[in-house]
Order: C-alpha cells, then sequence, then structure tokens
C-alpha cells in the first residue's frame, strides 16, 4: 500500500509549537484524527485534529480542522471533562481552545462536564446542537455558578463554536459610577461608565442593592431574576434616578443601568384641583407620603421595586387605592398617555374627566388604510411535467344573517331558507348601485329593510327585528395612524394547502455552489467580540405598547389518500412516495402514526401584553418564546392523540369544552334576560352532553379503527385493504349514514369472506400459476376468518363515528377545486372549472 508522510505544525498555540504526522494512503477515510504533541515543562501533552477529506474531479482536499472551539469569556479559570480527560481554559486565554473527544467516541453522542474557579463538575451536556442556548449550573461550597452556553458554527461548517459567559451580566450605560451588592452580603464594587461586569451571586440570593457614588439616598433593591422592563430608581434630587432593566433569556440575565430620559417616570400625577391636597405613598412604603399641593404636578416612582406596587392615594378624609378611571365624591381620576409616560389626572371637572377618559378613542386617524380580500388562490405549476403541484387558497367564512329582537338579546342566525333569500335580496339590492334605503321583499312572506351601508338594517316579516349580515374575509388589513398612537390589525380567516397530484408527493434534490469569501473572517469577529457585545443587549428605540393582541393559530392537518382524484394504488414509480407514507415516517420517531384520512389539529392559545414598553428585539422574542412553548405542548398532544389509545387527549379536551360551555353559556344569558338564561341552560346542557358523548365516542371509534386496520392487514390482500380505506375515508355525515354504513361493511366482509375462498385460487393461479394457486388458496381461507371480523369492527367503527359526527358542529376540509386542466401546448391559462373537472372525471375513468 502506497504511503506518503506529511509532517505538521501549529505554531504559537498556548506559546509552544505542536507537531503531528499524518499519513496519505489511498484508501482514507473521509474524517482522520492527527495526534499534535508538545514538551512543555518538560511534561509532554496531546491534542486530537481532524482531517476531513473531500474528493473532487482530479484531486482530494485535506481539511484540518479541530472539532470545537471553546471561548471563555467568564473571567474564571473553566476545566472541560470528557472522556476521563480534563482540559484546562485559563481566564486570561483570549484565543480560542482547540477541543476533541477522543478519536474512537468522535461519532458517538458525547458530552462534557464543566467546572469553574472551585465549583463541583456540573451534569452533562452536549456540544453538538448549532444555534442552541442553555445555561450550565456548577455547584460550590457557598455559591452555584451559573455559565451561560451558546453554541454556533463557523463559516466553514466542520468547527462548532461554544462560548462560555457569565449568566449574569451587569452593564453600566449611566455617566455614573455605580456600586452593587447582593443582599445577603456587603462585598460591593464598582461598575464604571460604559463597563460590562460578570455577576456571581449566591445560590440563595434573589436580590442585589444597588447605589449611585456621591447619593446620599439608601441603597435601593432589585430583584435580578425577574423580568423588569426600564424601571425607574428614585435617587436624591441631585441625581433624581436611574432606569433600571432586567432582562431574562434561556443562556444568560442582562442587568443594565441607563440614564434617566423623558417618559420613563412610572406616573406623572397632576393635581387639578383647586382646594383638594393629595397625599400619596407605596402602600408597603414606611416613609412619609408625599404631598402634592392644588394646581400642582409631580413625577412619581416606586420607592421599593421589591415591593408590592400599589399606590395608596388620600384627598379629604378618603384614602383609596389608585385606581384609573373613576371617581369619588366631587374628585375624578384618570390616566392618560403622553407619549411613553403616563399622566394621572386628579380634578373636579367632570368635562376634563370625559375628554381624558375617551382621549385615545376620540382621536381622528390622520391616515387609515382598509384592506379586504374575499378569497385569494395561489397555483403552483410544473412546466416540466405540466401539471399542477400545489394550489394554495385563502377563503372568507360563509355569509352570515342574524337577527335581534330586543335591544339586550342575543343575536341568533336565521334558518337556512332565510339566509339564502336574503342574500339573494341583498346582492341584487347592491349590484343596483343603492344610494337610499330600501324595503325588499320575496316569495317566503318576509319583508327587510337594506341600507346602502349594511347599518341598521331591519327585518319587517315574520316579525321585526334588527338585522345584520357578517363574514369574516379571507385577508383583512387595517391600518391607522394618529398624532399620539398607531394601530395595525391583520387578519387571515382561513389558509387551505391543496396537493394537485393525486396523492404523491415528489422528491427532487437541489445543488447549490458558492464561493466563500474571507473564510474566516467572520469567525475571528466572534472571537474577538467583548463580553458586553456578547449579552445580545438590544439597543433599537423603546416603544409602549398599550394593547398588544395574538389571536390563537388553529391548523388543521387532513391528508387524505384520495386528494387529487387519481387512485393511489397504481404504480406511480420508486422515485415517488405517497403523502400517508411520507408523514407516517417522519412520525415514526415520536411514536405516532396516522391512519386513513386522519386529521391533526393544532391549536396554539393567544396571548395579550398591556401597558409594556418592549424594543423590537423584545416584542419579537417575547413572541417566540410564547408560541415555542404551545409548540412543545402540541407535541404532548400528538403522544396523546393515537389511535391506538383512542386517543385520551380528545377525550379530555372534548369534555372540558362541554363543562366550560355548561356554566359558560348560562351565565351569558343571564346577564342579558331570564328568556337568555333559560336559552343559554339549553346551550350549556346541550354542549355538556354533546362533548360527553362526542368524547367517549371518539374515543371508542379511534380503538376499533386501529384493531380493524391490524385485521385487515392480516388478510395480505392489497386491494381487500386499498377498498377498505377508499371507505372508511370519508367521515359519516350523522348517526344515521353511520349505522348505514356500517351494516353496508359487516354484509360485505362476511360476502367477500366466503366468495374469496373459491375466487381467490382463480384469480393467484391467473397470475402466478400453481405457486399462485396455492397462495390465493391461503388467502381465501385467511379472509373467510378476517373479513367477516373486520365487518363486525368497521360497523362498531362506523357508528361510533356517527356518534361522533352527530355531537360535532364542525365541518370538514372540503377540496377547493379540482387540479388544474394544462393543454398539450404546456401554456398556463386562466383557470376554468369544466376543464378541471372534466379532467379529474377521465383521469378517475383511466383508474
Amino acid at each position: 500500500m502506497d504511503k506518503s508522510k506529511l509532517e505538521l505544525h501549529i505554531l504559537n498555540y498556548f506559546e509552544h509549537s505542536w507537531e503531528g504526522e499524518y499519513y496519505i494512503k489511498s484508501n482514507q477515510k473521509d474524517i482522520e484524527f492527527v495526534k499534535f504533541t508538545a514538551v512543555i515543562d518538560n511534561d509532554r501533552f496531546d491534542m486530537d485534529i481532524a482531517i476531513h477529506l473531500t474528493y473532487n474531479v482530479g484531486h482530494v482536499m485535506l481539511a484540518l480542522y479541530s472539532p470545537y472551539w471553546m471561548l471563555n469569556k467568564t473571567g474564571r479559570m473553566l476545566q472541560y471533562k470528557a472522556d476521563d480527560i480534563h482540559h484546562k481554559h485559563p481566564l486570561d486565554y483570549n484565543k480560542p481552545l482547540l477541543f476533541s473527544f477522543r478519536p474512537k467516541n468522535f461519532f458517538h453522542k458525547n458530552k462534557v462536564q464543566l467546572r469553574i474557579t472551585d465549583s463541583n463538575l456540573s451534569d452533562e451536556f452536549s456540544l453538538d446542537t448549532v444555534a442552541s442556548y442553555g445555561c450550565v449550573k456548577c455547584k460550590g461550597m457557598k455559591k452555584e455558578y451559573q455559565v451561560g452556553v451558546k453554541i454556533d458554527t463557523t463559516s466553514f461548517n466542520l468547527t462548532r463554536i461554544a462560548t462560555f459567559t457569565p449568566f449574569y451580566l451587569l452593564i453600566n450605560h449611566t455617566k455614573y459610577r455605580i456600586e452593587v451588592t447582593e443582599e445577603t452580603e456587603e462585598n460591593w464594587f464598582w461598575i464604571d461608565s460604559n463597563q460590562c461586569v460578570p455577576f456571581w451571586p449566591d445560590k440563595d440570593c434573589k436580590r442585589f442593592l444597588v447605589r449611585v457614588e456621591g447619593c446620599s439616598a439608601s441603597p435601593k433593591k432589585v430583584y435580578f431574576n425577574k423580568q423588569e422592563n426600564y424601571a425607574l430608581l428614585r435617587l436624591d434630587n441631585k441625581f433624581g434616578g436611574i432606569i433600571v432593566d432586567v432582562h431574562l433569556a434561556e443562556h444568560s440575565t442582562v442587568i443594565t443601568f441607563s440614564d434617566y430620559h423623558e417618559g420613563a417616570a412610572t406616573f406623572l400625577i397632576i393635581n387639578h384641583t383647586s382646594t383638594e391636597t393629595i397625599e400619596y405613598h407605596q402602600s408597603c412604603s414606611t416613609e412619609k407620603a408625599t404631598e402634592l399641593p392644588p394646581g400642582k404636578a409631580m413625577y412619581y416612582t416606586w420607592e421599593d421595586l421589591t415591593g408590592c406596587r400599589t399606590l395608596i392615594c388620600k384627598f379629604g378624609n378618603s384614602t383609596e387605592q389608585l385606581m384609573f378611571d373613576s371617581s369619588n365624591g366631587n374628585i375624578y381620576l384618570t390616566s392618560i398617555f403622553e407619549g411613553t409616560q403616563r399622566v394621572v389626572v386628579f380634578t373636579k371637572d367632570e368635562k376634563i374627566f370625559k375628554v381624558t377618559k375617551e382621549n385615545e378613542k376620540a382621536e381622528l386617524a390622520a391616515q387609515e388604510i382598509n384592506l379586504s380580500l374575499q378569497n385569494l388562490g395561489l397555483s403552483l405549476v410544473n412546466n416540466s411535467i405540466r401539471q399542477e403541484v400545489v394550489y394554495i387558497g385563502i377563503t372568507s367564512s360563509d355569509i352570515v344573517w342574524e337577527t335581534k329582537i330586543k335591544a339586550k338579546s342575543r343575536w341568533k342566525p336565521t334558518s337556512i331558507k332565510q339566509t339564502r333569500e336574503l342574500e339573494k335580496v341583498f346582492k341584487d339590492y347592491k349590484d343596483s348601485g343603492p344610494q337610499n334605503n330600501q324595503i325588499v321583499e320575496s316569495c317566503h312572506d318576509f319583508q327587510a329593510l337594506l341600507t346602502p351601508t349594511g347599518l341598521e338594517m331591519r327585518l319587517l316579516k315574520p316579525y321585526e327585528a334588527a338585522l345584520r349580515r357578517s363574514y369574516l374575509p379571507a385577508i383583512k388589513v387595517e391600518y391607522a395612524v394618529s398624532a399620539h398612537q398607531k394601530s395595525l390589525r391583520f387578519q387571515i380567516y382561513r389558509i387551505q394547502i391543496q396537493n394537485q397530484l393525486g396523492g404523491i408527493l415528489q422528491s427532487h434534490e437541489f445543488q447549490s455552489l458558492f464561493a466563500k469569501v474571507e473564510l474566516f473572517q467572520k469567525d475571528l469577529e466572534c472571537i474577538q467580540m467583548e463580553l458586553m457585545d456578547d449579552s445580545f443587549t438590544d439597543t433599537s428605540p423603546v416603544s409602549l405598547y398599550e394593547y398588544f393582541h395574538i389571536s390563537p393559530i388553529k391548523l388543521h392537518l387532513s391528508f387524505s389518500l384520495s386528494a387529487g382524484g387519481e387512485d393511489p394504488s397504481k404504480e406511480q414509480g420508486k422515485s415517488e412516495v405517497m403523502p400517508l407514507q411520507s408523514v407516517n415516517l417522519l412520525l415514526k420517531s415520536i411514536g405516532a402514526t396516522l391512519t386513513d384520512a386522519q386529521d391533526l389539529v393544532f391549536r396554539l392559545a393567544c396571548f395579550e401584553l398591556n401597558n409594556q414598553f418592549y424594543t423590537a428585539q423584545e416584542l419579537q422574542q417575547e413572541v417566540v418564546r410564547h408560541y415555542s412553548k404551545q409548540a412543545i405542548k402540541q407535541l404532548y398532544v400528538l403522544f396523546l392523540g393515537l389511535d391506538v389509545l383512542g386517543n385520551p387527549y380528545g377525550l379530555i379536551r372534548d369534555l372540558s369544552e362541554g363543562v366550560t360551555a355548561f356554566f359558560y353559556e348560562p351565565y351569558q344569558g343571564a346577564i342579558q334576560g331570564p328568556e337568555e338564561f333559560v336559552e343559554g341552560m339549553a346551550l350549556g346542557v346541550k354542549a355538556l352532553v354533546g362533548g360527553a358523548v362526542g368524547g367517549f365516542a371518539g374515543a371508542a371509534s379511534r380503538i376499533t379503527g386501529a384493531m380493524a386496520k391490524g385485521v385487515a392487514a392480516i388478510t395480505m390482500d392489497e386491494e381487500y385493504q386499498q377498498r377498505r380505506r377508499e371507505a372508511m375515508n370519508k367521515q359519516p355525515s350523522g348517526f344515521t349514514e353511520g349505522i348505514t354504513r356500517g351494516g353496508r361493511g359487516l354484509v360485505s366482509g362476511f360476502v367477500s369472506g366466503i366468495t374469496g375462498i373459491v375466487t381467490k385460487p382463480i384469480e393467484g393461479a391467473q397470475r402466478e400459476g400453481a405457486v399462485g394457486f396455492f397462495k390465493g388458496m391461503g388467502k381465501g381461507l385467511v379472509g373467510a376468518i378476517a373479513r367477516p371480523t373486520g365487518g363486525i369492527i368497521d360497523m362498531a367503527n362506523s357508528t361510533f363515528q356517527g356518534i361522533k359526527r352527530a355531537t360535532e358542529t364542525s365541518e370538514d376540509a372540503q377540496s377547493l377545486r379540482p387540479p388544474r386542466f394544462i393543454h398539450e401546448d404546456g401554456v398556463i391559462r386562466p383557470y376554468r372549472l369544466r376543464e378541471g373537472v372534466g379532467s379529474q372525471m377521465l383521469q378517475k375513468g383511466l383508474c
């Protein structure tokens, strides 16, 4: 075997030269290791460096790299333990420590332990998850050191960069010198202006004390383990105050001090009275209350950030907690925002109270944009095969007509017949371009008063009632800008993604080539980055979000083997994969499988942020953190939604929704009146019974469906299994249809089981001769038992599905339209429904 020896040297690593040897062979592995050695103070040290081989046309490229770069930005000695070997990382070594697991363990799931200063070794953690963040705890005698870990990848994708930082960082952006200590100790340390220092608190400590050099005020307490957004610390008259911000993240907690700016005070209190003196103080404060004379104003911030944040106000003979938009005797109290400053006004003038209370609602918009789209479709076409691949439809809701007899009664939907008639006359009325109100009549003896704006419409016959027409558009955008606020509302009703390839997904490979310019520039910037830059602080402007609401997201995934109208049992080629099989492969690792026509429904909860100061990055992190937690919960839902277990999550959900409606509906009715209370009781009982019966029926149908699928597999008859899947693919619309389908399935199972004893051997002989005859005989005998048994189970399954559907109000997702028909010339023309339906019927006939 030919070998060529390479002598390799690493210069000036830990101020020493490291030497290694590598032999080039004809049958080299893609990744190999070279052992480098160095003699330091008469001691021999070894280091493993990897070599990656890339075979190109005409040459082989060798890339020498370290699997991990360890960056120590803690300011303390670190030690890593892996493969029973300890690697020391000095606190003053600013370059990366080259780290690797032993070559024999390199391809295993390796983990490392960390030690900082005098602590014990931490629990094991992985270094292989790129773009992950976390915290490693190292327990010591007095302290529990918390170290933030951030794992990135280099620009050449072979080396991972593990950056270790203090979990708690103190940053001073003020013009003052600040002194900080833990609440339980008196070890004060200084933080100069524009300086970032690590903070290593005791394990039982939750608060720290802060004071400003030269300030006579007592030290202020701050929680460093709770989120704090731009809270103002009150100092003496010489300094005024400083702002503290505590930002919590997975890998760090950054405590930032900044100078006071306009609008940072908690309240601007205005005493708009001529005779009353207002006294106020924090409820947990022991200091003397502050007096505000008539006609004066004063800024106020909390005296103790760690105490109860309730303001006690005293005026005249009354002492009350601060409650906005209220009145007490002849004094009114209201609150408004002037920019980012909250203003509290005490006044005896009722007009001023009403103006300030309705200030934001009455403010006219200087610019307003409203966009409403009823339906929107996007068609993706593969030109090479002249076939539509995917159709994405954004659709609106159905039109709903509702009536309300009394002013305080509920809006009730009209009957299906009345809805059709009202919609018909309304469209005729709008098509005529109306300018005035008009009374319209229909042949079913009813009259309605319609208006051009759609407001204040009334039903005149057969009874008088208020009338309204409503629906949710596919896309709705509302944007308004006024002098003091901006409002944005974005709403999407439904997005449906439809596979148009007849139940087939084709896999394609994409390759991209790109050149790397300044290969290590980005990596060197990461190494040279200062600790303050590693804290991921956001310097973007701060905004006040008075009301920020994100509605729940509901994702409904429906898988069907006959989505495009073609028979999926036909031979399609090796490169094509059934969508159901693809999803099963993806979900196999977490123990979940999908049956035919299986539906998965994921719901992500809403959340609201009221009167909060956020930067753009912090707001984005809040949204991502919320939905990440919700998405993790959906994995638990997926685990609990297995058919074999009877979908216990669905059972619990239906029961909980029924119990909630049982109490909520009567309560809502009682607010409106006695008749509505009785109606609410009926709705609540119906929801409770429907949730209980539907939940148990749904769980039973999942179990019987899984059993029937297993029995069908025993027959070893692919055609029978395919016919059964197609029959069970469509859910019954109600209890009656469920019983009917179950009966047909039972009869079909007995008939096909008996006839299969004769037909299967004949079919097998026609295909494979004598061998096929005996195979068919085996299938016929097994099917004679398995098919009737499967028919009995399918009957129970259909019955339970019918009961489930009878208790539900939701509808199954329907196909938006057939696939687009593309002519032989390959030209994409406007969609024609007639051509799409004809093409789909022709494909079914050919199948």
